[in-house]
């Protein structure tokens, strides 16, 4: 099938199987060595996928085929502006199609919204700092293996230079006492007992966490992050806990903040 009948066929598949990282609960990303393009594969076929996922788990880069239905795909496709991912890797009947991310999918223009429909879903992005704990952590949580020590290196300042320019929406809820308003910090226990404080990249990873549930999100970075009063018992910040769960404990926060911590 030629390339442009295969991408007019695409809307009307019934179903897709999207390549997931156990890793990071996110998109199973490659960057491409000839064309340097961030790719994530997908496939029309359930049989191929899966052996695809199998093939990643026994390379320790622990992975799952995702079926993905024809009512949700366009909103899936979306959702990978967050990520940085800009090709899209297509295997359908023995061929192989690959097209930008931005051809199949036009990347929506927040800056037309009024103020007022800014919801949690459509707020800025960090797609560079996504992208680079996504590549860092499918590295570094490849079970049993021992990861090449310079290019995770490089891997992590990149990923710290982009937690350093990101912004972040911290969740708190409003609370009444006494008749006065009042700002509540959210907080969640991890399984081994530690408390943190979520915070998030953006908006879709939020809603991933607290689904339709109220809360309010301000904006912070990682300067005020290292400046707030945290309750005794948090450890510090989860960032994105339903995506890469990537810890940020005190100590990281004020080294990245260029502080002492204290």
């Amino acid at each position: 099938m030629e390339r442009e009948e295969f991408k007019k066929k695409i809307p009307q598949l019934e179903r897709l199987y999207i390549i997931y990282s156990r890793l990071t609960h996110l998109p199973y990303v490659e960057c491409n060595r000839d064309t340097f393009d961030d790719e994530c594969f997908l496939y029309t076929e359930e049989e191929k996928a899966v052996e695809k996922a199998k093939a990643l788990t026994e390379d320790k880069r622990t992975a799952v085929a995702v079926k993905v239905d024809k009512k949700d795909v366009l909103k899936t496709l979306s959702g990978f502006f967050t990520y940085g991912i800009n090709m899209l890797v297509f295997r359908a009947e023995g061929e192989e199609y690959r097209f930008e991310l931005t051809e199949l999918i036009k990347r929506p223009d927040l800056s037309r919204l009024p103020k007022g429909a800014r919801t949690a879903e459509a707020v800025p992005e960090n797609p560079s700092l996504q992208l680079s704990m996504m590549y860092f952590l499918q590295e570094v949580r490849r079970e049993g293996e021992k990861p090449d020590s310079e290019a995770c290196r490089k891997m992590e300042e990149e990923m710290a230079a982009n937690l350093q320019r990101a912004r972040y929406f911290l969740p708190v809820q409003e609370t009444e006492k006494d008749g006065k308003k009042a700002v509540q910090i959210m907080m969640i226990k991890l399984k081994n007992g530690t408390v943190m404080l979520p915070v998030f990249s953006d908006g879709l990873e939020f809603l991933h966490f607290n689904g339709e549930k109220k809360a309010k999100l301000i904006l912070t970075d990682i300067e005020k992050m290292d400046k707030m009063a945290l309750p005794d018992e948090a450890a510090g910040f989860m960032l994105n806990p339903a995506g890469v769960g990537l810890p940020l404990t005190r100590s990281y926060v004020a080294a990245l903040a260029g502080s002492t911590g204290e």
